[in-house]
Protein backbone atom coordinates (compact mmCIF):
# COMPACT_ATOMS: atom_id res chain seq x y z
CA UNK A 1 0.00 0.00 0.00
CA UNK A 2 0.97 3.41 -0.88
CA UNK A 3 0.43 6.52 0.66
CA UNK A 4 -1.62 9.27 -1.71
CA UNK A 5 -1.56 12.82 -1.15
CA UNK A 6 -3.85 15.07 -3.03
CA UNK A 7 -2.08 18.43 -3.65
CA UNK A 8 -4.69 20.21 -5.98
CA UNK A 9 -6.87 22.50 -5.70
CA UNK A 10 -7.65 26.28 -5.87
CA UNK A 11 -7.73 26.96 -1.85
CA UNK A 12 -9.93 29.56 -2.84
CA UNK A 13 -11.45 30.01 0.33
CA UNK A 14 -7.48 29.88 2.13
CA UNK A 15 -6.59 32.81 -0.15
CA UNK A 16 -3.10 31.53 -1.53
CA UNK A 17 -1.93 27.83 -1.79
CA UNK A 18 -2.69 26.23 1.43
CA UNK A 19 0.00 22.90 0.65
CA UNK A 20 2.86 25.93 0.26
CA UNK A 21 1.69 27.37 3.24
CA UNK A 22 4.47 27.25 5.97
CA UNK A 23 3.47 25.52 9.42
CA UNK A 24 7.13 26.04 11.44
CA UNK A 25 9.68 25.25 9.45
CA UNK A 26 7.96 22.77 6.74
CA UNK A 27 4.98 23.64 4.26
CA UNK A 28 1.44 22.20 5.09
CA UNK A 29 2.15 19.22 2.15
CA UNK A 30 5.79 18.52 3.94
CA UNK A 31 4.00 17.66 6.87
CA UNK A 32 1.54 15.65 5.77
CA UNK A 33 4.08 13.94 3.50
CA UNK A 34 6.39 13.43 6.92
CA UNK A 35 3.81 11.94 9.55
CA UNK A 36 2.97 9.52 6.71
CA UNK A 37 6.01 8.36 6.48
CA UNK A 38 5.76 7.34 9.94
CA UNK A 39 3.34 4.63 8.35
CA UNK A 40 4.25 4.05 4.46
CA UNK A 41 7.23 3.24 3.32
CA UNK A 42 6.00 4.95 0.36
CA UNK A 43 4.41 8.57 0.00
CA UNK A 44 3.55 10.40 -3.25
CA UNK A 45 1.44 13.58 -4.57
CA UNK A 46 -1.10 13.19 -6.71
CA UNK A 47 -1.44 16.78 -8.45
CA UNK A 48 0.84 19.90 -8.52
CA UNK A 49 4.56 19.60 -8.86
CA UNK A 50 6.19 19.62 -5.34
CA UNK A 51 10.44 20.90 -5.83
CA UNK A 52 11.30 18.42 -2.70
CA UNK A 53 8.34 15.45 -2.97
CA UNK A 54 8.02 12.34 -5.47
CA UNK A 55 4.36 13.10 -7.16
CA UNK A 56 2.51 12.62 -10.44
CA UNK A 57 0.32 14.96 -12.66
CA UNK A 58 -3.54 13.97 -12.32
CA UNK A 59 -4.69 13.10 -15.53
CA UNK A 60 -7.64 13.87 -15.41
CA UNK A 61 -8.92 17.20 -13.49
CA UNK A 62 -12.19 16.51 -11.99
CA UNK A 63 -11.45 16.91 -8.47
CA UNK A 64 -10.17 14.41 -5.68
CA UNK A 65 -12.14 11.62 -7.21
CA UNK A 66 -9.66 12.25 -10.87
CA UNK A 67 -6.82 12.66 -8.47
CA UNK A 68 -7.49 8.86 -6.46
CA UNK A 69 -8.06 7.04 -9.67
CA UNK A 70 -4.88 8.84 -11.12
CA UNK A 71 -3.53 7.32 -8.48
CA UNK A 72 -4.87 3.68 -8.62
CA UNK A 73 -4.09 4.06 -12.38
CA UNK A 74 -0.49 4.72 -12.49
CA UNK A 75 0.57 3.27 -9.10
CA UNK A 76 -0.86 0.35 -9.34
CA UNK A 77 -1.65 -0.32 -5.68
CA UNK A 78 -4.01 0.11 -2.89
CA UNK A 79 -3.83 3.18 -1.83
CA UNK A 80 -4.33 5.34 1.67
CA UNK A 81 -5.50 9.06 0.87
CA UNK A 82 -5.29 12.40 2.45
CA UNK A 83 -5.58 16.08 1.37
CA UNK A 84 -2.71 18.01 1.67
CA UNK A 85 -4.66 20.21 4.06
CA UNK A 86 -4.76 17.86 7.07
CA UNK A 87 -1.28 18.42 8.74
CA UNK A 88 -2.90 16.99 11.78
CA UNK A 89 -3.22 13.35 10.66
CA UNK A 90 -2.53 10.87 13.62
CA UNK A 91 -0.63 8.33 12.29
CA UNK A 92 -2.11 5.91 15.27
CA UNK A 93 -5.57 6.46 13.22
CA UNK A 94 -3.86 5.88 10.28
CA UNK A 95 -2.75 2.33 11.49
CA UNK A 96 -6.16 1.60 12.82
CA UNK A 97 -7.55 2.22 9.73
CA UNK A 98 -5.62 -0.12 8.14
CA UNK A 99 -6.80 -2.95 10.33
CA UNK A 100 -10.38 -2.50 8.75
CA UNK A 101 -9.01 -3.03 5.32
CA UNK A 102 -8.79 -6.55 3.75
CA UNK A 103 -9.38 -8.43 0.52
CA UNK A 104 -13.37 -8.38 1.13
CA UNK A 105 -13.47 -4.41 0.84
CA UNK A 106 -13.25 -1.91 -1.70
CA UNK A 107 -12.49 0.98 0.94
CA UNK A 108 -12.34 1.73 4.02
CA UNK A 109 -13.47 5.76 5.02
CA UNK A 110 -14.57 7.27 8.21
CA UNK A 111 -18.50 8.09 8.63
CA UNK A 112 -18.20 10.54 11.52
CA UNK A 113 -20.71 12.86 13.19
CA UNK A 114 -19.63 15.84 11.11
CA UNK A 115 -19.71 13.69 7.85
CA UNK A 116 -17.74 11.20 5.84
CA UNK A 117 -14.17 11.39 4.90
CA UNK A 118 -13.42 10.42 1.83
CA UNK A 119 -9.90 12.26 2.11
CA UNK A 120 -8.97 10.20 4.90
CA UNK A 121 -9.21 6.98 3.66
CA UNK A 122 -8.57 3.84 2.10
CA UNK A 123 -8.89 2.35 -1.31
CA UNK A 124 -8.58 -0.90 -2.77
CA UNK A 125 -6.88 -1.15 -6.39
CA UNK A 126 -11.03 -2.69 -7.10
CA UNK A 127 -11.99 1.34 -7.03
CA UNK A 128 -10.94 2.03 -9.90
CA UNK A 129 -14.12 1.16 -11.85
CA UNK A 130 -16.10 2.17 -9.45
CA UNK A 131 -14.46 5.32 -9.74
CA UNK A 132 -14.54 5.73 -13.57
CA UNK A 133 -19.10 5.18 -13.07
CA UNK A 134 -18.72 8.12 -10.41
CA UNK A 135 -16.44 10.49 -13.47
CA UNK A 136 -19.38 9.79 -15.61
CA UNK A 137 -21.70 10.37 -13.56
CA UNK A 138 -21.33 13.54 -11.03
CA UNK A 139 -17.66 13.11 -10.04
CA UNK A 140 -18.48 12.82 -6.43
CA UNK A 141 -17.58 9.86 -3.81
CA UNK A 142 -20.71 9.20 -2.56
CA UNK A 143 -21.47 7.70 -6.48
CA UNK A 144 -18.69 5.57 -6.67
CA UNK A 145 -19.42 3.98 -3.02
CA UNK A 146 -23.08 3.34 -4.25
CA UNK A 147 -20.73 0.50 -6.58
CA UNK A 148 -18.25 -0.75 -3.75
CA UNK A 149 -18.38 -2.67 -0.66
CA UNK A 150 -17.25 0.38 1.68
CA UNK A 151 -16.83 -0.28 5.23
CA UNK A 152 -17.32 2.75 6.88
CA UNK A 153 -15.64 3.64 10.31
CA UNK A 154 -17.71 5.40 13.35
CA UNK A 155 -16.25 7.30 16.37
CA UNK A 156 -16.53 3.93 18.00
CA UNK A 157 -13.47 2.81 16.03
CA UNK A 158 -11.36 5.23 17.53
CA UNK A 159 -12.59 6.38 20.70
CA UNK A 160 -9.36 4.79 22.61
CA UNK A 161 -7.02 6.68 20.96
CA UNK A 162 -6.02 9.78 22.74
CA UNK A 163 -7.13 12.80 20.67
CA UNK A 164 -8.32 11.15 17.93
CA UNK A 165 -10.23 14.00 15.95
CA UNK A 166 -7.85 16.30 15.28
CA UNK A 167 -6.59 13.66 12.47
CA UNK A 168 -9.80 15.12 10.66
CA UNK A 169 -8.82 18.51 10.99
CA UNK A 170 -8.73 20.42 7.53
CA UNK A 171 -7.81 23.73 6.66
CA UNK A 172 -9.85 25.29 4.54
CA UNK A 173 -9.60 28.93 5.38
CA UNK A 174 -7.40 30.91 7.39
CA UNK A 175 -9.29 31.21 10.41
CA UNK A 176 -8.94 27.48 10.72
CA UNK A 177 -5.11 27.72 11.26
CA UNK A 178 -6.45 28.34 14.90
CA UNK A 179 -7.12 24.86 15.31
CA UNK A 180 -3.57 24.43 14.72
CA UNK A 181 -2.73 25.91 17.75
CA UNK A 182 -4.68 23.66 20.29
CA UNK A 183 -2.76 20.85 19.44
Amino acid sequence: MIAVILNGGRSTRFGEDKSNFSIGNLTMVEVVFNKLCEVFEKVILVGKPHPKLPYVVDKYFKGPVGGLLTALELLDEDVFLIGCDMPCVMPEVVKRMLKFFNNDVDAVVPMLSDGFHPLHAIYSKRMEKHLRKSLLEDCSFKTAFKYARVVFLTEEDFKDIKGWQKSFININTKADLKLLEVI
